[in-house]
């Protein structure tokens, strides 16, 4: 008798802590679940500023310096220069990019665009910055 009380004294825990994992597990899913409805309607918003060309929307929020490689460039180091030079930054080929694809999830809090091009892949980062979603970089590398 004393062993099955033992046995269950130790099970109650386990089961316990189960449940509380999957109540972490819907949570998470949930906060999965809001940050991709709030990702969709941001993504029109910034598919839309690039092919206005507006960079004070498509840099909002986003941290500087930006990592930004594409070629010899290796990042972006004001709002004001990626402003002054946006065609620069988001070439014929990004803009492309904007406007036909569409991000996947990756990460914990984040989505990209990756294609491959002159040889290279490349990757557009969006991320949740807390107070919305934000452009976060674009990287450059060996396919």
């Amino acid at each position: 008798m004393k062993t099955l009380a033992f046995a269950l004294l130790l099970l109650v825990p386990l089961a316990a802590q189960d449940k509380a994992k999957d109540k972490g597990k819907a949570q998470d899913k949930g906060k999965e679940q809001a940050a991709a409805a709030d990702f969709a309607p941001w993504w029109k918003q910034f598919q839309a500023a690039v092919v206005k060309r507006d960079a004070a929307t498509v840099s909002k929020g986003a941290k500087f310096p930006m990592q930004w490689e594409n070629g010899p460039t290796r990042d972006v180091q004001v709002a004001t220069a990626f402003a002054a030079r946006f065609d620069f930054y988001f070439t014929s080929d990004i803009k492309n990019i904007v406007a036909t694809r569409t991000p996947v999830k990756g990460g914990l809090d984040g989505y990209t665009i990756t294609w491959k091009a002159r040889g290279n892949e490349y990757s557009l980062y969006f991320r949740d910055r807390g107070t919305g979603w934000a452009l976060d970089g674009l990287s450059e590398g060996p396919p």
